[in-house]
């Protein structure tokens, strides 16, 4: 039986889910789901493990996180950001992208925790042909993100939000881990996913030569290996546990958790 480690369509997954993705594993394939997708497939048993947005981490008492991988950044992060046809002060209605709870949640807990304004919010699906009035501004993440920095639409300023919450807390963002629901993983699918991401970091220049040929020269050569080499950050700390306990407190007022903690531990 073939069992579905679930991920996202993103370039920063690649590092860690790299074997999966080739096939190296006879029994174990990845199954792409964008990340508001993945919590609902990991409950009804669709994969086994799943890289769990932190929101769906935090929403869900019954999916427990493994301790070793994530997806994060400290500082920059390049692929979660908001673009705004004025300056982030000024914004009177921002759209919030459908496909990422986390990504919306950090920026309100920014706008009106740290900016201290509130703003009207609505959904909208990113793209980069999309016309925005003034005052204005749309989140987006993942591989799009990537593109928005790399072409720089016209009149558009580009906040990076990881970076705006480091500036605030010192602390880095947890975007992502990896979570089971129910039933651990056994310890020889934790050892394949180590050496998944063992591999997959030794192989980053095979991972951006798909992903160049993927999107020809729509994205940065120079951006996207910054970015897997200097932005993500793969390994989870206790620093990113006091950064996602901080960000559970802050946007508690924003969503409806049902864990009092990350893994429930304080």
């Amino acid at each position: 039986m073939i069992k579905n480690l679930g991920s996202v369509p993103f370039l920063n997954s690649k590092p860690l889910t790299y074997l999966f993705d080739i096939g190296a594993y006879d029994n174990y394939k990845t199954q792409l789901l964008f990340p508001s997708d993945l919590l609902n497939s990991l409950i009804n048993k669709q994969n086994f493990l799943s890289l769990l947005s932190i929101a769906d981490h935090l929403s869900d008492s019954r999916v427990v996180s493994l301790n070793d991988y994530c997806i994060s950044s400290e500082g920059k992060v390049d692929s979660v950001v908001l673009v705004a046809t004025s300056d982030i002060k000024d914004l009177e209605r921002v759209y919030l992208d459908p496909i990422s709870k986390s990504a919306n949640l950090l920026y309100k807990v920014i706008q009106e925790d740290f900016i201290k304004k509130k703003v009207e919010y609505d959904y909208l699906r990113p793209d980069i042909a999309n016309n925005y009035q003034m005052n204005t501004g749309q989140v987006i993440i993942g591989d799009l993100a990537l593109k928005f920095l790399s072409q720089r639409p016209g009149g558009m300023k580009i906040y990076d939000l990881s970076e705006l919450w480091y500036l605030e807390t010192s602390l880095p963002f947890t975007f992502a881990t990896f979570n089971y629901y129910l039933n651990k993983p056994n310890p020889n699918e934790i050892k394949l996913i180590h050496d998944s991401f063992i591999s997959g970091m030794s192989n980053i220049d095979n991972i951006l030569k798909d992903f160049t040929t993927k999107y020809e020269s729509k994205v940065d050569s120079k951006l996207i290996e910054t970015y897997l080499n200097e932005r993500i950050i793969y390994k989870l700390t206790e620093k990113h546990l006091d950064g996602i306990n901080l960000f559970h407190e802050l946007s508690a007022k924003f969503a409806k958790w049902e864990k009092r903690s990350f893994n429930n531990i304080l």
